[in-house]
């Protein structure tokens, strides 16, 4: 059971889905919300795997304004699965073809975009072990040999891209 309390006494907002009118609007604005995200989503992948990550990033706003729409059609729809199993839209089946393609586009996406964090990583860490090899001191060894200790410089660095 679920506490009383405020949370359980604010109203629910999501709309209801009453009519087969409403159920093909419902289902329509979720394909709108998706025509919307997926080209942004496209771009900032082929962005990502050219090496453009300035014009990636710069999708940011827009690509989170479009999925949080999506994402609210996506809550509505399962808020209101009863009513829109029981009327059938005829739009339904092209949205779960296009949500199973999205969901593939945004797979592809998050590889790439989880390799150029990862090669920027890597780029960071080499910058790093560079700059602190060259500022480490200088020892030597028993038997006259070179011994250089790790770095103890820390490594400032801006993320603004």
């Amino acid at each position: 059971m679920r506490p009383k309390g405020p949370a359980s006494e604010r109203p629910d907002l999501r709309p209801k889905v009453t009519r087969a009118e409403e159920a093909e609007t419902l289902v329509a604005s979720a394909l709108s919300s998706l025509d919307a995200l997926e080209p942004l989503i496209q771009q900032e992948t082929e962005l990502f795997r050219k090496g453009r990550v300035r014009e990636a990033l710069a999708l940011a706003m827009q690509k989170n304004e479009a999925a949080q729409s999506y994402t609210r059609c996506l809550e509505v729809l399962k808020s209101n699965a009863i009513a829109i199993g029981r009327f059938q839209p005829g739009n339904l089946p092209a949205l779960r073809d296009r949500h199973e393609a999205f969901a593939r586009l945004m797979s592809l996406n998050m590889a790439i975009v989880s390799t150029a964090r990862t090669v920027s990583e890597g780029l960071m860490r080499d910058l790093a072990d560079t700059i602190g090899q060259n500022a480490s001191p200088k020892t030597y060894l028993p038997g006259g040999g070179l011994h250089r200790k790790a770095g103890t410089a820390p490594l400032a660095l801006s993320k603004a891209i």
